[in-house]
């Protein structure tokens, strides 16, 4: 009885195991999975380090390998592998996903063989290897039913059902399987870049070598000659290279040496980086070429014809030039102490104060050992600091001038001498100069180089006028907080009246309280004429000393007409202390112009335009503007250039 039953359970067990069996069976024909196939490549795949693809699916073997991180197209040619196509190649192969699968004992039970699966002679055979170990698995024709292929198993015991878009990435065509990069060398790793431009326009082919290098952060020409480079346009320069792309790649039955250029080009471009270099070789125009225009191209460790866009070549054909740095007065402007300026003789001293950081004073000599120190403006000399550390170079006229040279392009004569002192370090120097037969150009050049540099005339000579008024502080007079004005008088010259006189009488009347009284058209104006005692400003001056009248020209003077008169109470320690201030007017020259003087100051100059209104309402005798006449605006005599300070 209990063998009985033992025998029973025997076979209960059987029956289970096969029921399993089968339905398990069933299911691997049913339900896609990434099972099988999957896991038998797809350790292989991630360690890889080279996949070949052979069958009669595609015209000649393709061999990929892995050079560290990224992969390279090894056979039929050598080229940097499409980062995208391989990653859909790597993907699809490990996430195979199988419909069905059996093995190759069952289909040769039905009498059937891996040539009815087109596996005896594969569409492709895939080997998978790292090292000298290898795996290979092959795939077939479509099946009848369904949009899958067959797959053979590394073992070759067992084929697979796929779905048959993994053939669509591995017979991508080999356009589309080849990187558009060109340069592998990343952009942050650049050190050097080395051009060698063919002249066109010489006999023997001669050559243009150009190196720019950096060192400690900046770009530097080490040749053809060794000057600054411009940091941007370098960097500029260099992404554009590196992230150039080829544009069409030449099968080699399209290959013509003397049609593409290639073996006299007219152009290499060499990138340096990281103990490595690339050189590009650049030969003709593609006369294919769709659109923007591109040249035929290869690199030099590389048999690969490709075209690549002009435009960026082409901008390199005057690289020594255009890549060049043009500003040539860089020094810093915190350690900047005195400016000379000077011409044949002649002088100009300004000279930082060290009350402040913007405070300087300009020095001009009276004769012998008179020099008389004004104030500078700052705005002026803010403009004047920044114009000279700015300076740039239109063109670059001799690197390595001869005497001659230096002498041809006026430099014996300068038109210019500006020096720049600094509490530490050597004095810079700039000279300035033109030829005689040519007084439309205008030449630079420092003493910290031999460059010949040219500049813009106009703007250059403008920013450094010889001249002393033309520095000085614009603010030609301003009071205590605790001064006080007592007294404002307006007189006509001509007559000898007076326009009005207003005195406060009182100490604790306000202006305001008097103000008040006045008409209207005197009322708007007065406190114009009272702010401007206090904080008298000049829009620029005209003559560095006072005179009688002011000179319009060599033939003609205009008189003062009017005098502006100002008393002032000083606060002292014991007493107040009176003073006057007097400033005289021409006539309104225009509508935007009017001349005043001062004695005290010793200087004629041009008033701004709120005190010019409000004098011209306050005269009910004062003629209108002459362009309101139809008449000549007269001119304001230019100023003179200040006389030899031997003593500064």
């Amino acid at each position: 009885m209990r063998f009985k039953f033992t025998v029973f359970l025997l076979a209960l067990n059987v029956i289970a195991f096969g029921l399993i069996a089968y339905l398990n069976h069933q299911a691997r024909q049913i339900e896609p999975s990434t099972g099988g196939l999957s896991r038998q490549i797809g350790r292989e795949l991630i360690d890889a380090d080279r996949i070949e693809l052979h069958g009669r699916g595609i015209e000649t073997p393709r061999i990929l390998e892995r050079k560290g991180s990224t992969w390279h197209l090894i056979e039929p040619m050598q080229w940097s592998a499409n980062y995208f196509a391989i990653n859909r190649i790597l993907n699809q192969l490990q996430f195979l996903e199988e419909e069905a699968s059996f093995s190759v004992n069952e289909i040769e039970k039905t009498g059937q063989s891996l040539a009815d699966y087109g596996l005896e002679n594969p569409l492709l055979k895939i080997v998978i290897a790292k090292g000298d170990e290898t795996v290979s698995i092959s795939i077939g024709t479509l099946t009848e039913i369904g949009n899958n292929v067959y797959f053979l198993g590394p073992d070759a015991l067992e084929i697979f059902v796929v779905n048959r878009q993994v053939i669509d990435s591995l017979l991508v065509d080999l356009n589309d399987l080849r990187s558009r990069e060109i340069f592998d060398i990343p952009v942050f790793e650049v050190d050097a870049l080395g051009l060698q431009i063919r002249s066109g326009n010489t006999a023997d082919g001669s050559s243009l070598k150009v190196r720019l290098a950096r060192n400690n952060g900046a770009w530097i020409f080490e040749a053809p000659l060794a000057a600054k480079a411009n940091p941007a346009l370098v960097d500029n320069t260099v992404n554009t290279l590196t992230a150039a792309k080829v544009q069409r790649f030449l099968e080699t039955e399209q290959t013509d040496p003397i049609v593409q250029g290639l073996e006299t080009p007219f152009m290499q471009v060499t990138i340096y980086g990281n103990k490595r270099r690339q050189t590009l070789i650049v030969g003709n125009l593609d006369p294919d070429s769709q659109g923007a225009p591109q040249y035929f191209a290869k690199l030099e460790d590389n048999p690969a014809i490709f075209t690549v866009l002009a435009r960026p070549f082409d901008a390199l054909r005057e690289a020594q030039e255009a890549l060049r740095e043009r500003n040539f007065m860089n020094f810093d402007s915190s350690m900047l102490s005195t400016i000379n300026i000077s011409e044949n003789g002649r002088k100009i001293r300004l000279q930082k104060l060290e009350t402040g950081e913007n405070d300087w004073q300009v020095l001009e000599s009276k004769g012998g050992n008179d020099i008389q120190p004004y104030r500078a403006d700052p705005a002026i000399m803010d403009n004047l600091i920044k114009d000279l550390s700015s300076l740039r170079a239109k063109g670059f006229t001799a690197d390595a001038p001869s005497t001659s040279d230096i002498e041809s392009y006026g430099f014996n004569n300068p038109r210019r001498i500006v020096t720049l002192s600094f509490s530490e370090g050597d004095p810079l120097t700039l000279m300035l100069a033109y030829p005689e037969n040519n007084r439309d150009a205008l030449y630079a050049k420092t003493n910290l180089a031999d460059f010949i540099f040219k500049v813009e005339r106009s703007a250059t000579l403008r920013m450094i006028p010889l001249n002393t008024p033309y520095y000085r502080n614009r603010i030609l007079d301003i009071l205590p907080a605790a001064a006080r004005i007592s007294a404002l008088q307006l007189t006509n010259l001509q007559t000898g009246e007076a326009i009005f006189d207003y005195a406060l009488g009182q100490e604790n009347i306000p202006w305001n309280d008097l103000i008040e009284e006045l008409d209207a058209d005197h009322a708007e104006h007065i406190p114009v004429l009272l702010g401007a005692i206090r904080k008298f400003e000049v829009k620029s001056y005209l003559l560095d000393s006072y005179a009688e009248a002011y000179p319009v020209d060599a033939e003609k003077s205009l008189p003062w007409r009017f005098q502006l008169s100002a008393t002032i109470q000083l606060p002292g320690d014991e007493t107040d202390r009176t003073e006057t201030r007097e400033y005289v007017f021409t006539d309104r020259l225009s509508g935007t112009v009017q001349v005043a003087g001062s004695k005290q100051y010793n200087t004629i100059f041009e008033i701004p335009q709120s005190l010019l209104d409000a004098l011209y309402e306050l005269t009910e005798d004062m003629e209108i503007p002459p362009e309101m006449k139809g008449e000549p605006v007269p001119t304001p005599a230019p100023i003179e250039p200040i006389s030899t300070p031997a003593q500064i």
